[in-house]
């Protein structure tokens, strides 16, 4: 008897996970809109053009984006080309972000190349050239653009020298040489002992710096330096985000009513909890989104993904993977697939997945993704 009915419910849970995946199929052919890259910097095909009348109803969109790949710089170019926006923000420090912006608005391009053949490993992000002609081309439209992170372990000399240029404090001037002499030595080392920024001399310097008089600009960067060092020795991802919505928060005044676009990693931006697993964070594009609905305004969440470029590939996004043509890009309108997961109608078992489709309302699928190089320099 125990075998029949351990036979039996065997036979119940793979017809139901048949189904399941029947359903979850279904939905996602039903919701995939394919459209093709026209050489030209956009797009054409029925997915751009769904995807673009959404983001010309929406104040807020949020790009989730994988990290250094030639493509999603590209995408958010044809996008840009299409729509205006009143700010851009991205994963890099504000006061890096301010520093680069300044350089481009008024160095000549001689002095542009050289700034950025000294600082351009300092640029985070922006290292790469089509990240950073994106934020030129940006800066060129008049765009307002905001960083929100901590400090990169890798911007510490371009921040400091800066702060030398314009401190009119002896003593703290001589503070800052100090730091920058130190931080060129450990470059040279090995491991974590070449960022300067996890030393005990630099916590050392920062903490005579603070007891000394400094500008409020000043003193916001050594601040930021010292809670950026925080983060990245206690590797602290919960005070990692409170820092980004302390910045979205403060910068609130400048971007509540007006058109905004934001490109961060796919983990910061879902409505919901994060897709981070293994711990519930609600990240900034949560943040955003209750902002918006607050002001009766609308957010539209995209996260963007390249075939071969993520380990779940061929398992949490086999059903979207089932639906690609070559060389096409995919439009998945997720939204249908989570009101059938509120509904009970479908049920996942992959977690990763049911905070994807819950966190964000399109998933864009792109057949190809390469890997983007480093600013090269004349």
């Amino acid at each position: 008897m125990k075998k029949i009915i351990l036979l039996l419910l065997t036979l119940f849970i793979t017809n139901f996970n048949y189904a399941q995946n029947r359903l979850l199929d279904s939905l996602v052919q039903k919701n995939a809109f394919p459209f093709q890259n026209d050489k030209n910097i956009s797009f054409q095909g029925k997915g751009w053009d769904v995807l673009l009348d959404e983001i010309k109803q929406s104040n807020s969109v949020l790009l989730g984006e994988s990290h250094f790949t030639n493509e999603i710089p590209y995408f958010t170019n044809a996008i840009i080309n299409e729509v205006k926006f009143d700010n851009y923000f991205l994963e890099v420090d504000p006061y890096s972000v301010d520093i680069i912006e300044k350089k481009i608005k008024t160095l000549s391009p001689e002095q542009l190349d050289f700034f950025v053949k000294k600082y351009s490993t300092n640029f985070s992000f922006l290292e790469y050239e089509p990240e950073f002609n994106l934020f030129k081309d940006l800066v060129k439209r008049n765009t307002k653009i905001y960083g929100a992170e901590q400090i990169s372990l890798f911007a510490d000399q371009m921040i400091i020298s800066t702060l030398k240029e314009t401190s009119k404090n002896k003593k703290v001037i001589e503070i800052y040489e100090q730091m920058l002499h130190n931080s060129k030595l450990a470059a040279s080392k090995e491991g974590f002992e070449k960022f300067y920024l996890l030393s005990e001399d630099c916590l050392q310097k920062i903490d005579s710096l603070l007891k000394l008089k400094l500008s409020d600009n000043e003193r916001k960067q050594i601040e930021a330096l010292k809670l950026s060092r925080e983060i990245y020795i206690n590797r602290n991802h919960p005070l990692r985000i409170q820092l980004m919505k302390s910045i979205l928060l403060n910068q609130m005044p400048n971007w509540k009513d007006k058109k905004n676009l934001f490109k961060f990693g796919a983990v910061h931006l879902p409505k919901g909890e994060t897709i981070l697993m293994k711990t519930d964070i609600y990240d900034i594009g949560s943040l955003v989104l209750n902002i918006e609905e607050a002001s009766f305004r609308k957010s539209l969440h995209i996260m963007l993904i390249g075939k071969g470029e993520d380990e779940s590939d061929d398992t949490s996004f086999k059903s979207f993977l089932n639906v690609q043509k070559e060389e096409q890009w995919y439009c998945y309108d997720l939204r249908p697939l989570k009101k059938s997961i509120l509904e009970n109608k479908l049920k996942l078992d992959d977690a990763y997945l049911s905070r994807v489709i819950k966190g964000y309302d399109y998933l864009i699928y792109i057949p190809k993704v390469t890997k983007s190089k480093e600013i090269s320099i004349k």
